[in-house]
């Protein structure tokens, strides 16, 4: 079993990557911000301690957390991010290494947009997605509708480039087309046996 850790900035392109991985190596990909997600949902041990932390205010009439309330609580208000990455990252990352420890995959890559200590669960190998802002800010008013501004705000509450560079043992350029993500990815894992055939 090889197990890597993917990470990059918003808007770089971590879910082609992901996708190339899935579909031609065959990789069991796991996203830490669906997991996040999942124990968040009500009866799930983060969402009691959110509502905790945070108020019935982030509740949608049914219940359940209001994603969009709470990511515009997030980037605002540092305070905020703070005390919810303090209650859902360990959660996530426990949940993350019982997975890895349970799979029979191959190759495990494991996707996340945060820095830390805490992200380790045994990476044989870190991988920073990276695309300049210019690219990446296209790529969230595109893809998602994201105004510049808040591309922006998001921007600057990830992990800077040169924490990236520091953590990670290569770097997936994904300025250009995907035929040449194919090519990086085809040259780091060939002589690994990773790739089906």
């Amino acid at each position: 079993m090889r197990v890597i850790g993917l990470t990059g900035g918003v808007g770089a392109g971590k879910s082609l990557v992901l996708s190339i991985l899935e579909n031609e190596y065959g990789a069991e990909v796991i996203k830490a911000d669906e997991v996040a997600r999942e124990l968040m949902e009500p009866g799930k041990e983060g969402y009691e301690l959110i509502v905790t932390a945070l108020g019935d205010s982030i509740l949608k009439p049914d219940g359940s957390i209001d994603r969009t309330i709470l990511s515009q609580c997030i980037f605002r208000d540092e305070t905020i991010r703070n005390a919810v990455d303090r209650i859902i990252h360990p959660l996530v990352w426990k949940f993350i290494k019982g997975k890895i420890s349970s799979s029979q995959a191959k190759l495990i890559v494991v996707e996340f947009a945060i820095m830390g200590e805490k992200a380790d669960v045994g990476y044989d190998e870190m991988w920073y997605v990276y695309a300049s802002e210019e690219v990446r800010i296209r790529r969230l008013l595109e893809n998602r509708g994201y105004e510049e501004e808040h591309s922006k705000r998001i921007m600057a509450s990830q992990a800077a480039e040169s924490e990236y560079l520091a953590r990670c043992d290569r770097v997936i350029k994904n300025d250009g087309s995907m035929e040449e993500i194919r090519d990086q990815l085809a040259q780091i894992l060939k002589n690994r046996g990773q790739k089906e055939s």
